[in-house]
């Protein structure tokens, strides 16, 4: 029997295992419901307008990198970041594609965004089956996140390797539930290569299939591993070919270990009260909503706590699978103890708060249907009132939405001055203001676009110089512009500074500090 079949063996007898609301002698169907998901969440990726969102943080970054793969240079040897290369090849290949139909690199990666969004959804809702046996619990998980004005403006502004790493883990945690070892490790693989915490979803993979460890022999657990291997080495074969796989190895994995790490590290309680914080900021109106995850995570905590404790194997258990689902909220929450820094480092949690909320309602219903005096079957109506109060709440936030920032017109009008002071043979040094970059389409000066925590005396120290040096050999170059900001983290901010007083003088950019003109003399 596959796992999909103990799905639909485990639904509730009054409720169909193809159907979710029945109303008027009316059904959807899960294929119905997914057609659903997918128009739904573009429409609501529209309404937060992906198409004309002003560029800039760390997004810019990622589709400047893209940029640069088309161009032929190599990330981490020709521009340097920290994170795996998986996100940005996926905007490289965007821009690619959609390139000969005369849509503009930025917007390629906002339709990307958009369907990678909706892949997601469509995911989620899959995984709520599979892991709870029920559609209406797999809707009310799905809907979360389109209940996330915050979330989803993270999805409109460019490419954020978060979306593609819980794309790739949420369907990790499916197959894993479909009972397809190799697939599952290498779509575990492919979430690591978007960002390096991808890799407990391998971990999980292999944790399930070797049945914890104490059961090689079916070989399940090392197909996992096979799958998991592929991505992998194509990807290190890659950068050996290149002759960047040091450069590659250097700044995702050493310098995250070595330099940003213990650097940006808190106390365990300064990381809490950080983490509470930014939880409540970005989460405010869903608070019922994750006060109810945290609930439905401990409840099932319990229950799969309890199942190892019943007589028999438990490891052998045709539900095993259903553990998967603990791990991978549970780890990134260690994770982030460690090295949580904004907002945009919750959205791993997402997709998970929607399916253990769900687990919270069907239980609470389940519990309130066992009481004999109602006589309302609980465990159907008050799912069926969650979701249309979580549908009315996606479509209201949907229509009043009103985006804060401004435009990538605002932004081209603003950088016409820069424009008209460059040549063709002119040269850019951004710092921090890679949207620069990215909307004149043109190299940076530098491989480094942004040196915070510590990145400009790891950059000097792996060529063996003092860091002024890599200041003066860009000077040598002449660039026309310079653009410096997000520089409170970096540690030589004040030898950029002595930079631009002595060669350029200030450029009057619309919205913009800190933009410089190197001086005639």
């Amino acid at each position: 029997m596959s796992a999909q079949e103990r799905v639909t063996d485990n639904q509730p007898r009054h409720v169909s295992s193809s159907s979710i609301l029945i109303w008027a002698g009316r059904s959807l169907t899960g294929r119905q419901v997914v057609l659903l998901a997918l128009v739904l969440s573009v429409l609501v990726m529209i309404a937060h307008r992906p198409l004309i969102r002003s560029a800039g943080g760390d997004t810019a970054v990622y589709d400047y990198v893209a940029q640069s793969i088309l161009r032929g240079q190599v990330p981490y040897r020709d521009v340097v970041d920290i994170k795996f290369p998986g996100a940005a090849h996926l905007s490289a290949l965007a821009m690619f594609v959609f390139k000969p139909f005369g849509i503009r690199d930025l917007i390629a990666v906002r339709i990307l965004n958009v369907i990678l969004v909706a892949l997601l959804e469509i995911i989620i809702f899959l995984v709520g089956l599979a892991y709870l046996g029920r559609i209406d619990a797999a809707v009310i998980g799905l809907l979360f996140p389109l209940m996330s004005p915050r979330f989803l403006d993270w999805m409109v502004g460019g490419t954020e390797p978060k979306l593609p790493l819980m794309v790739f883990g949420m369907l990790t945690l499916l197959l894993i539930a479909w009972d397809r070892p190799f697939w599952a490790g290498f779509s575990s693989m492919l979430a690591c290569l978007c960002w390096q915490p991808g890799l407990m979803f391998t971990g999980v993979a292999v944790l399930i299939f070797s049945r914890y460890l104490t059961s090689w022999r079916d070989l399940r657990a090392l197909k996992a591993l096979a799958g998991a291997a592929i991505p992998l080495a194509v990807t290190f074969g890659y950068f050996y070919l290149r002759g960047a796989l040091g450069d590659l190895w250097a700044w995702t994995i050493t310098y995250n270990y070595s330099v940003f790490g213990p650097m940006a590290e808190r106390s365990v309680s300064d990381s809490l009260d950080h983490l509470y914080k930014v939880t409540s900021r970005v989460l405010d109106g869903n608070n019922l909503v994750v006060i109810a995850s945290i609930i439905g995570f401990a409840i099932m905590l319990v229950e799969r706590i309890t199942m190892k404790f019943k007589p028999g194997d438990s490891n052998r258990s045709t539900e095993l699978f259903k553990d998967a689902i603990l791990f991978p909220p549970l780890i990134y929450f260690v994770f982030c103890l460690i090295n949580f820094q904004a907002g945009p480092d919750l959205i791993p949690f997402i997709p998970f708060v929607g399916i253990f909320a769900a687990k919270a309602i069907i239980e609470l219903c389940l519990q309130l249907q066992r009481i004999k005096k109602y006589p309302v079957l609980w465990d159907v109506a008050m799912p069926r009132l969650a979701i249309v109060v979580m549908v009315l709440t996606v479509l209201v936030r949907a229509v009043t939405f009103r985006p804060d920032g401004g435009t990538i017109a605002e932004q081209d009008k603003a950088f016409k001055i820069i424009s008209e002071n460059l040549g063709p043979n002119d040269q850019i040094y951004t710092h921090g203001t890679t949207e620069l970059l990215v909307l004149f389409n043109k190299p940076n000066l530098s491989p480094y676009v942004f040196l915070d925590y510590g990145a400009d005396d790891f950059a000097a120290s792996r060529r063996g110089v003092d860091f002024n040096q890599i200041i003066e050999e860009m000077d040598a170059k002449s660039p026309k512009i310079i653009a410096l900001s997000r520089m409170k983290v970096v540690t030589h901010r004040g030898d950029f500074k002595n930079w631009v007083d002595e060669k350029y003088t200030p450029l009057e950019v619309p919205g913009y500090d800190g933009i410089y003109i190197r001086n005639s003399n």
